[in-house]
């Protein structure tokens, strides 16, 4: 194109069009085209540019006033005869006719060789605004005379113009239907080429409105040569994405997921380069809010919804707890969810709901069922989609709809942090406490969470190397996690039990005979009979040394556990001693582990020493007896089995709770509760009634 612009003999004139859909690069290809004029025109064929912005003045109805104004400034004339055209609409505007005056300003403008005094002086007359067609100006003879000395001096002038005029289908109709007007008008000037860009459906529809021609034909009246802009190629649109985005996806894995984000997703999307340069910015935008803290290829799928898919990305964002299975969806509710998903399906476009609903399976694995039926099948485990902190995790979602790590989870980059220093037990153990003792807003205790979230690191692949360092870090925070109180959330594990998991995912993480090498040294270091008592129980199940319904596959040999008990036993007698061993949380797994490893009637004998003497103390060893669980009416209890009579004479512990409730003061309601749960177990009992449920009716 810019070749035949440059070549081109146009004596009478020439209207271009360029055509093609919105975003699809019709200005990158006026620029391409204006550089290759600039850097490859020869000097006798040298083309001036016009550059025309008609939606700069739209709206203010004087187009035609300000091409003119345009034109004149680049024309710049100084013969005599330009200054007679001048004179001559000067004498136009005494007239005061008020389609003079339009008609002068607009032709005296293009040539004014003062540079702007009949601009000013036509000021005076006011803008009146160009409503009727140009050619009715040209009626005018003296108008009409002037327009035809314009074209005789373009003719025999050696200057060349290029008018550019973008952005037509940016006007409004009335405004499309001027400017196509005046292109009709003024399209037959010597020497001067137009190209209209545009795209055509839009314009056509403009010319067609309100009147009864042809969009087609008429603007056939006025282009003399159409070029569409050819598509260009996916591959060329993708590889254009990729140059842009590539600080996001360079180091993504090239996974299952990946690929169906691209097949139903990117590819689909990307139609025209203003396609790769909204989603490319939209990204560049988001990406610095979230870095560290949501996977990257989640922020390219649910960031290309939003652009492109508009109407799935409002059901996301509209249907936290459908997503989550909380509220009305905690259980249940299959009826509902089904018509939630079918009136998503219902108001996408019927070619796009099979992929949509795709491309929500990848985001949201976990409720595939719902978005695909019989087609779906788990692409990804729930670890896997925690752990990415994608759009499938809580605290991702909250992330991304939030452009801010979420304040009910822990940073992904504080669990990143972790597993980059696996070697230094201090900077482990300080980012642990730091969530000792926090709740966020839902009442969750952040350090369960972020426990869970090492559990969850170690359920992936590539599964991180344990380190002796992270095992020392979580026996040191032991004691006040083991001693939470216990939350009651359905279907939530505590804190305490996801600290067990978490050691025992270490300990198999290394294999048997390496893990008891480790729990070993783990064990010498820590001052807290409390946990080892604890993990020292949990191993002997395992192991069978204690009885139990749910022991689980062995850890450590049947050596290694001895070594265990020869290193806690010294510690519960000094504790007891120092009279330390009464501060622990619980003291269930320590009197067995002194009955164990000890003398069975000097363990009994102090326990009766603490019971008779302090409630709090009474009320540790009955958390010990009982379980918990939740219900409509509060926390209920039950005896987690007879309590051993070679450690506990239950009457006596049951006159003790119940002195102590009358007194009282210095409980908590925690640990009155506990007392009360007990003395109402044994009248149970002592009535010949169940004593597997009680308490509740509000009982906390």
């Amino acid at each position: 194109m810019a070749n035949v612009i440059v070549n081109m003999n146009v004596p009478n004139g020439y209207v271009i069009g360029l055509h093609g859909k919105w975003g699809s690069g019709k200005t990158t290809v006026v620029n391409f085209i204006l550089e290759h004029i600039k850097k490859h025109q020869d000097e006798a064929k040298k083309v001036e540019h016009v550059d025309f912005r008609p939606w700069i003045v739209s709206g203010h109805q004087d187009l035609m006033a300000a091409f003119f104004k345009l034109l004149s400034e680049q024309l710049k004339p100084k013969e005599g005869k330009v200054r007679k055209l001048f004179k001559r609409g000067m004498h136009t505007t005494a007239q005061g006719t008020d389609s003079l005056v339009d008609a002068a300003v607009t032709l005296s403008v293009a040539i004014d060789p003062s540079g702007g005094v009949f601009s000013r002086l036509a000021g005076g007359f006011g803008k009146k605004a160009l409503n009727a067609a140009a050619s009715n100006y040209l009626k005018t003879p003296s108008l009409q005379k002037a327009y035809e000395d314009l074209r005789d001096l373009l003719s025999k002038s050696d200057r060349r113009f290029f008018v550019t005029i973008d952005d037509i289908d940016r006007l409004e109709d009335d405004e499309i239907r001027s400017i196509m007007q005046m292109v009709k008008t003024i399209g037959r000037l010597p020497n001067v080429i137009y190209l209209l860009v545009y795209d055509r459906e839009i314009v056509w529809r403009a010319l067609e409105e309100g009147t009864d021609r042809v969009g087609p034909r008429f603007a056939e009246k006025i282009v003399q040569q159409e070029v569409e802009l050819p598509l260009p190629g996916k591959n060329v649109l993708l590889t254009m994405l990729d140059e842009e985005i590539k600080f996001l996806t360079a180091d993504g894995e090239n996974s299952a997921r990946w690929q169906y984000i691209v097949r139903d997703g990117v590819h689909r999307w990307m139609n025209y380069p203003r396609d790769v340069l909204r989603f490319s910015n939209a990204l560049k935008f988001v990406w610095p809010a979230l870095e560290g803290e949501f996977d990257s290829q989640d922020l390219v799928a649910i960031e290309g919804i939003r652009l492109f898919d508009s109407t799935a990305f409002d059901w996301v964002r509209l249907n936290r707890d459908f997503l989550f299975n909380e509220g009305r969806y905690f259980m249940g509710a299959d009826e509902e969810r089904r018509a939630k998903v079918e009136a998503l399906k219902e108001s996408l476009l019927p070619t796009t709901v099979d992929v949509i609903m795709a491309l929500l399976t990848v985001l949201f694995p976990s409720q595939g069922k719902w978005f695909q039926g019989d087609r779906y099948m788990i692409s990804e485990n729930y670890a896997a989609s925690q752990a990415r902190r994608g759009l499938a995790s809580e605290a991702g979602y909250d992330a991304y709809f939030a452009l801010h790590p979420s304040a009910d989870a822990v940073p992904k980059s504080t669990i990143d942090a972790v597993f980059d220093k696996l070697d230094d037990e201090k900077a482990i153990t300080s980012a642990l406490r730091a969530y000792v003792g926090k709740d966020n807003r839902r009442g969750r205790a952040m350090i369960g969470l972020f426990l869970q979230d090492l559990r969850i690191r170690f359920a992936v692949h590539p599964k991180p190397e344990p380190s002796q360092q992270l095992l020392n870090a979580l026996l040191s925070i032991g004691d006040e996690v083991l001693g939470l109180p216990w939350q009651g959330e359905m279907f939530t594990l505590e804190p305490s039990g996801t600290l067990r998991f978490l050691v025992r995912d270490l300990l198999e993480a290394w294999g048997e005979e390496e893990a008891g090498k480790h729990l070993i040294a783990a064990f010498e270091q820590s001052n807290s009979p409390f946990v080892l008592a604890d993990l020292y129980f949990d191993r002997g199940r395992e192991l069978g040394v204690f009885p139990s319904d749910d022991a689980g596959r062995r850890v450590i040999s049947k050596e290694d556990f001895d070594k265990l008990g020869t290193v806690l036993m010294p510690k519960i007698q000094a504790s007891a001693n120092d009279g330390s061993l009464v501060n622990v949380p619980y003291l269930w797994d320590i009197a067995r582990s002194w009955k164990h490893l000890g003398d069975p009637a000097a363990a009994k004998e102090w326990l009766r020493k603490g019971i008779e003497a302090d409630g709090s103390f009474t009320a540790k060893v009955i958390k010990g007896m009982l379980t918990q669980s939740s219900s409509g009416g509060g926390i209920r209890y039950s005896f987690r089995k007879e309590p051993d009579e070679d450690l506990y004479d239950l009457g006596a512990v049951y006159e003790n709770a119940k002195s102590h409730l009358s007194d009282a003061n210095g409980l908590t309601d925690y640990e009155q509760a506990l007392l009360k749960a007990l003395v109402d177990g044994v009248d149970r009992i002592r009535a010949g009634q169940s004593p597997d449920r009680f308490g509740g009716d509000g009982d906390e």
